[in-house]
């Protein structure tokens, strides 16, 4: 087991489905907090430490609002954010299913223009996503903390001789469900994998103050043909269960 005084502390897990976190909730008692707390906002449940969850809803939308409400409601104790959860292998990720994949960037991948020459990002619209100054947002790409990425990769390590991945993660709206649209997000972002928040939750984070901000998934299926995909949803989600116990007390 990895030293308990290394885990991280006040640190939000932003995950957008109650699947991917609720082992590490029923493992603290605290399952039963997410179902009492009335919508207005979303849950926020604090797992000890000083670390909190919360369960955005699918999608850059309600991922950055869910972001925002966490840090907002307790801003004295949140220092570090990171978005957990699932996502698919692109094709030449050369991911396996169950894999681990810290984020080096997240990527929006649809923000941008379509032209006759194809597609390009915001940066050719002239309206940033962000300042183009900051060192943490470049166009569409959105660079997370190497430093807690580094501290995430050595605390999973520590816990599971597995191999832990790190690589672009690109941030969609409407996932690859056909070849050519999984070559397309390639194309667009160079990234390994693909998922729905992580992009909203790192911005948000960094807008917010937040410098240790991050993205880490468990590869749950493969992109491309819906007839051909390969998926393990099961595995993943435990996967995404053993990374948490990794990090967190």
């Amino acid at each position: 087991m990895a030293n308990e005084a290394a885990r991280l502390e006040n640190t939000l897990i932003v995950a957008a489905t109650t699947i991917e976190v609720r082992l590490v909730l029923e493992r603290v008692g605290a399952w039963e907090r997410v179902s009492a707390f009335r919508r207005i906002g979303w849950p926020i449940v604090e797992l000890g430490r000083g670390n909190w969850v919360t369960i955005s809803g699918i999608g850059k939308a309600n991922a950055a609002g869910a972001t925002a409400w966490a840090i907002a409601t307790n801003s004295s104790s949140i220092e570090r954010v990171i978005n957990v959860g699932i996502a698919g292998v692109l094709p030449g990720g050369g991911l396996e299913l169950g894999e681990v994949v810290v984020a080096t960037e997240s990527v929006f991948a649809e923000e941008g223009v379509r032209l006759p020459s194809g597609w390009e990002g915001v940066s050719a619209l002239g309206f940033p996503l962000g300042d183009d100054d900051e060192k943490w947002s470049k166009g569409n790409r959105i660079r997370g903390d190497e430093g807690l990425s580094n501290e995430i990769a050595n605390l999973i390590a520590k816990e599971d001789e597995g191999c832990v991945r790190r690589g672009v993660i690109a941030t969609v709206a409407c996932c690859s469900g056909t070849d050519g649209a999984a070559k397309e997000i390639v194309k667009r972002t160079g990234a390994i994998a693909e998922a729905m928040e992580g992009a909203a939750v790192v911005a948000t984070a960094r807008r917010l103050g937040r410098a240790a901000a991050t993205e880490v998934r468990v590869i749950s299926n493969t992109c491309g043909d819906r007839s051909n995909q390969r998926w393990d949803m099961k595995g993943a989600v435990g996967n995404v269960d053993q990374f948490l116990a990794a990090i967190l007390a």
